[in-house]
């Protein structure tokens, strides 16, 4: 071997060097008579490797069991695997690799959180490898070095709970039956689809119905969330909990360090109560007697990898596997759950009518003979009679201000033929705040010589108003009188009770002590246009969630005609009423949660071999071009089964997916259930 080196005139020059011999990599030496076989599954993304591999373990080793996360050497690399698996009596004969060694001092998998994966990935058509990737989180050798002392203690509960859900409940409560006396566990579990009531605490009913589990001197609980904003929510209602030391927070956005950290507490059995987002639905939580869902409609439950499990399902899943309770809440109610309680799974758990006369707010509808009849109401696209009640709520405390969108000018379109304008790239074009040239809101670039492709013509008008043009519109209207923004880019968690205008988008509306005294619901009509299956239903959701923050006796207005039914829910306050008719639409019409479906995606030829090959009785629907992608070549498929097919049919495509990808074929990617139709 060779090496340059600079001679006397600064030149490199090419010298001799020391020579150097290549060793071949040692052969791996099979264990010929292993005292225990391990079959463990391959971390990989390839379907066809989904499957289990037998290994032997050594006395270096001896500490693999099932769950345990160990080193494999598989084809000829050290690879990841999981542990499913340990038979202490080899089933067959001949000799075996060894395992390499075994990746820390427990099982991370316990039987029921292996169960869920594996029963995940059946149900999702994906990998169990994918599932498990979201079920633990990344190794961290500091968090594990740490010690964690067991969860001990009782909590004495405020008897108050009892009474606010004796409200709910017609006369029985719900807690008491969650909270059995004898403390046992019941072979089915008891499952409830919960509708929160006006101007209540969601939190705080979630910490009542916690609280049942934790004054039992054993068992554990498990509260999921969409975001960390609800979990701080969460944890400020358990006070007493959290200073016992009772509570594990996983949450997405927290380091891998402390994610591993709170993981090992709950594993170790340092927590009995665990509260956190997604994820947090395959927490190993030991002894688990209560599972809470909030908010089951929102998109933040719904994993954006492969295989996109919902984090509903998965809690489904759960308390059908392990027998745990169930109580799925949300500020209105889901088709999904609403099907539940149809078919006798659940039972249906709403406000009573008393609760909400004495506490819910005046809801009303705004049409077009209530447009403004005054310059400033008019300058705020704000209707007159809005208007007033909002300047007349101003004087004794905050107004909260719903809009469908952050932003100045999200979209625009062609002034002349109302086309939507979008980029090259294929996303929407708007209008940043003191701007003048509109901009992608993918790519971010510029489109200064935007011509429309449809008309030719280049002048753009607004076609959705965001929160920040709608705080500078009411602020006009409102002078002298505070104004604040809440979105996803800028959060507001509380206010105080003082008079003020908050600008929102949904979901980030900011807590308010003891509500607000109007709460004006605007780009309503829009939100119910939306090209998607499930518009009505989320646009319902969103009010709902808005309107809950109103204090006793607060005005509601919403821009949409009161003859709508999504309206009619929201003036009723009979959310349950609403998905109990989309229900019956969906079933008339075939469509989820009516039956199971699925969506694949890949190119025309690929997705028609896939459908070509599944047995099932089935219906397809397309294909179309993805909606997700501006890409000609990428298609959607929709195959449709009954409610009973459903498992069959994702056994059927996993079994596909993982014979296409050993043949080496262009993937086809699939979605169960998918959200967005």
């Amino acid at each position: 071997m060779s090496a340059r080196r600079p001679d006397a005139s600064g030149q490199l020059a090419l010298v001799p060097g020391p020579r150097v011999r290549a060793v071949k990599a040692p052969a791996v030496t099979p264990v010929p008579d292993p005292t225990a076989v391990v079959q463990v599954v391959i971390d990989s993304p390839l379907p066809h490797l989904d499957r289990v591999f037998d290994y032997a373990v050594t006395a270096a080793t001896d500490g693999a069991t099932a769950g345990s996360r160990v080193r494999v050497r598989f084809a000829g690399r050290l690879t990841d695997a999981y542990v499913v698996t340990r038979l202490e009596v080899p089933e067959h004969a001949g000799a075996l690799r060894p395992l390499e060694r075994v990746l820390g001092p427990e099982p991370v998998l316990t039987p029921d959180t292996l169960a869920l994966v594996q029963a995940v990935a059946e149900r999702c058509a994906g990998t169990f490898s994918d599932v498990a990737r979201a079920a633990v989180p990344p190794r961290h050798a500091r968090a594990e070095a740490s010690r964690v002392r067991a969860a001990e203690g009782r909590l004495t509960v405020d008897p108050a709970w009892h009474e606010r859900w004796t409200a709910y409940d017609a006369g029985v409560a719900l807690a008491e039956r969650i909270g059995r006396a004898d403390g046992s566990r019941s072979t089915g579990g008891v499952r409830a689809v919960w509708s929160a009531a006006p101007a209540t605490s969601w939190a705080a009913d979630v910490a009542a119905l916690v609280g049942s589990v934790l004054a039992r001197p054993e068992g554990g609980a498990l509260v999921v969330v969409p975001d960390a904003s609800d979990v701080a929510r969460v944890i400020e209602a358990v006070p007493e909990a959290v200073d016992a030391g009772l509570v594990a927070v996983l949450a997405a956005d927290h380091g891998p360090e402390r994610r591993y950290r709170e993981f090992l507490k709950v594993l170790r059995g340092g927590a009995r109560m665990v509260v956190g987002t997604r994820a947090a639905v395959f927490a190993p939580v030991p002894d688990l007697r209560l599972l809470v869902v909030w908010d089951d409609g929102d998109d933040a439950l719904v994993d954006q990898q492969a295989p996109y499990w919902d984090a509903r399902d998965v809690a489904a899943l759960r308390s059908h596997l392990t027998g745990c309770d169930l109580v799925v809440g949300s500020p209105a109610r889901s088709v999904v759950t609403q099907q539940w309680c149809r078919s006798g799974w659940a039972r249906s758990v709403e406000p009573s009518r008393s609760s909400v006369t004495a506490r819910g707010p005046s809801v009303r509808a705004l049409t077009a003979e209530d447009s403004a009849r005054d310059p400033a109401a008019a300058a705020a696209r704000i209707p007159h009679a809005a208007w007033q009640a909002a300047r007349s709520a101003l004087t004794t405390g905050p107004v909260l201000v719903q809009v469908a969108r952050r932003g100045y000018l999200p979209a625009m379109s062609c002034q002349s033929c109302r086309e939507l304008a979008r980029c090259p790239c294929g996303g929407p074009l708007g209008l940043d705040e003191g701007s003048s040239i509109a901009r992608c809101g993918w790519c971010g670039a510029l489109a200064g010589d935007w011509a429309c492709p449809t008309c030719g013509g280049r002048r753009l008008r607004a076609v959705a108003v965001g929160a920040e043009r709608t705080a500078e519109e009411i602020g006009r209207a409102f002078p002298g009188v505070p104004v604040l923004a809440s979105h996803g880019g800028r959060m507001v968690a509380r206010i105080a009770d003082e008079p003020a205008v908050v600008i929102a988008t949904p979901g980030a509306e900011p807590a308010c002590d003891p509500g607000y005294c109007a709460v004006l619901l605007l780009d309503a009509r829009a939100q119910l246009q939306r090209p998607h299956l499930d518009a009505a239903e989320d646009a319902v959701r969103r009010w709902f969630a808005a309107a809950r923050l109103a204090r006793p006796g607060g005005r509601v207005f919403i821009t949409a005609a009161n003859a709508l039914r999504p309206v009619q829910a929201l003036v009723r306050w009979d959310a349950p009423w609403f998905a109990d008719r989309e229900l019956d639409e969906r079933q008339s019409a075939g469509l989820p949660p009516a039956v199971r479906m699925a969506a694949l995606l890949g190119s025309t030829d690929d997705i028609a071999d896939v459908a070509a090959a599944v047995t099932v009785p089935h219906r397809l629907l397309g294909p179309v071009p993805d909606p997700d992608r501006h890409d000609p070549e990428r298609q959607r498929l929709l195959v449709s089964v009954s409610r009973d097919l459903g498992v069959d049919l994702g056994r059927e495509l996993r079994a596909i997916i993982a014979i296409r990808s050993a043949g080496r074929a262009r993937p086809v990617h699939v979605r169960m259930d998918p959200r967005d139709l």
